[in-house]
């Protein structure tokens, strides 16, 4: 008969929770009595029955709650749409999805919402954090309550979730100023829009883009960035009062939503072929932007990346108890208004 264990935890001095924490790498245990538990493990020449502890875990049901930010946007809602393809698929799987629609980032709402979801013994949490220390805080009071944070398009570096699922937001914003860079010839004024400051994927993207322009490229001029609220009319009046304020901006880079209220604005002042827009999220209006070259370049992502992996790292999770080894990140490509070849960025 194999060392079981209960041994282990006799040995040990501990419960055998504590060695199955252990055992299946969940975490939360002193990191001196993990290793104890380790070494009589290896000892006692333990081997953990893998199959057996999935199977067991695989017959009950989990409950996963999902909470999304921005739901009025154009690209979350087809984030939204993929996530609920998923639910029909996952409850044949024995696991359930509660999915909470916000719109804009609200700190307040989505600290209730995690309130909420863990008094309604959540067995995981995919979640589009709010950039504030407060939802760090709560992702790491999750933890050490056995509720395992996968964060999915925006993130909370710093904070014990499990892993990452997005783009690479810092990259995308250095690609974006090199591409600006190119189409403007190394001079001229350019005009930064984000979303909600509140958002981290906004402002990595937008310090990206500046980090990159202040080191490689002198001859461009940034205007004070401007916030568009994800908003399709405050990004129009936001961009004609800039325009009319500074009548020799030769670009635009937009790093979140309001991409049909520039597009909007730019033909309607008539300057979409002296003024160069960059964006993100190939949609509909932005697709449009391209065709007719209001729009030059767009750095698109993928719903279905940012919507299923999440919920795959969390099931994976509680079914084994092991972490993803790697993270996972959805990776962006780059459409343009010529249709040339796709560029991928990792």
């Amino acid at each position: 008969m194999g060392v079981t264990q209960a041994q282990i935890a006799k040995l040990a001095g501990v419960s055998r929770g504590t060695v199955d924490r252990v055992i299946n790498r969940r975490g939360h245990v002193d990191p001196a009595v993990e290793a104890k538990i380790r070494q009589i493990a290896e000892e006692l020449g333990y081997e953990r029955n893998r199959a057996g502890s999935m199977l067991v875990r695989a017959q009950r049901t989990w409950q996963l709650g999902v909470i999304v930010q921005s739901a009025e946007t154009p690209f979350i809602r087809l984030v939204l749409e993929e996530l609920h393809k998923a639910e029909q698929k996952l409850r044949k799987m024995n696991v359930s999805l509660t999915i909470l629609e916000r719109e804009h980032f609200q700190l307040e709402q989505q600290l209730k919402d995690l309130d909420d979801l863990e008094q309604a013994k959540m067995d995981g949490i995919a979640l589009m954090p709010v950039e504030d220390e407060q939802i760090l805080e709560r992702i790491d009071a999750l933890w050490a309550n056995n509720i395992p944070v996968v964060t999915f398009n925006t993130d909370t570096p710093g904070s014990r979730r499990l892993c990452y699922v997005g783009q690479d937001n810092y990259l995308s914003g250095r690609a974006c100023a090199g591409l600006m860079n190119m189409l403007l010839g190394g001079q001229g004024k350019v005009l930064m829009l984000s979303g909600h400051f509140s958002s981290f994927s906004h402002r990595r993207r937008i310090d990206g883009f500046q980090s990159e322009v202040h080191s490689l490229y002198p001859g461009l001029t940034l205007l004070p960035l401007e916030r568009g609220n994800d908003d399709r009319q405050i990004c129009y009046d936001c961009v004609h009062r800039v325009l009319n304020e500074h009548d020799d901006v030769r670009g635009i880079y937009l790093a979140a939503n309001g991409q049909a209220g520039v597009c909007d604005c730019l033909r309607d002042l008539g300057r979409q072929e002296k003024v160069h827009f960059i964006c993100h999220d190939l949609l509909p209006d932005t697709l449009r932007g391209l065709r007719d070259g209001t729009i030059d370049f767009v750095i698109d992502q993928n719903a279905s990346m940012q919507a299923i992996p999440p919920l795959e790292i969390l099931t994976e999770y509680l079914l084994s108890g092991e972490k993803p080894v790697l993270p996972r990140t959805g990776f962006s490509h780059v459409q343009c208004a010529l249709h040339m070849p796709c560029v991928r960025f990792w």
